[in-house]
């Protein structure tokens, strides 16, 4: 376990050395967020990716497949106090995160990404006052959203140990 000072969190690949359980969970994971990215694009994965290509002059090579995967995996333990400043995930297509068990409500800001917003106010708000939404989760919930969103995690409280698995997951291609 390391100890960041703001919140504990498990060393290494949680989808490797969890187990069979860990490899499970991690693949429904990524079965979600493939899910996820079809109900956004309205297409099928592979198709969705080979567009996305395409508007950068690239293709996918032969009749390839493209499916979501794991690149790195952790569990989070938060304490009375414990919070994680505003971050995002940098080379990560989507990060997931699943709230495993806590006393109450699991919550996570997730920030209005468009840059400069709070130098102009043209009548149209994303993300309330703050440019932020505040999730509130419950033990057993997944999100998922880009990896490129910035978002943190505001001080904990509760005298129980708030823990949840989180995922930094990209396409893969074969």
């Amino acid at each position: 376990m390391k100890d960041f000072g703001y919140k504990r969190e498990t060393a290494g690949e949680f989808t490797a050395w969890g187990g069979s359980d860990a490899a499970r969970l991690s693949g429904w994971v990524c079965s979600v967020a493939g899910k996820f990215v079809e109900s956004l694009t309205g297409m099928p994965l592979t198709k969705a990716f080979t567009h996305s290509l395409a508007r950068e002059g690239e293709q996918l090579a032969g009749e390839a497949s493209v499916s979501v995967g794991v690149t790195r995996s952790w569990a989070s333990l938060y304490r009375e106090g414990d919070l994680h400043e505003p971050h995002f995930h940098p080379n990560t297509a989507l990060s997931a995160v699943y709230y495993v068990a806590a006393p109450g409500v699991c919550e996570i800001d997730l920030f209005d990404p468009r840059p400069a917003v709070d130098y102009y106010d043209p009548g149209i708000c994303l993300a309330g006052e703050s440019h932020r939404v505040r999730l509130a989760c419950t033990p057993g919930e997944l999100i998922v959203f880009p990896g490129w969103l910035k978002h943190a995690v505001p001080p904990f409280t509760g005298e129980e140990t708030r823990i949840s698995i989180a995922w930094n997951l990209n396409y893969f291609t074969g």
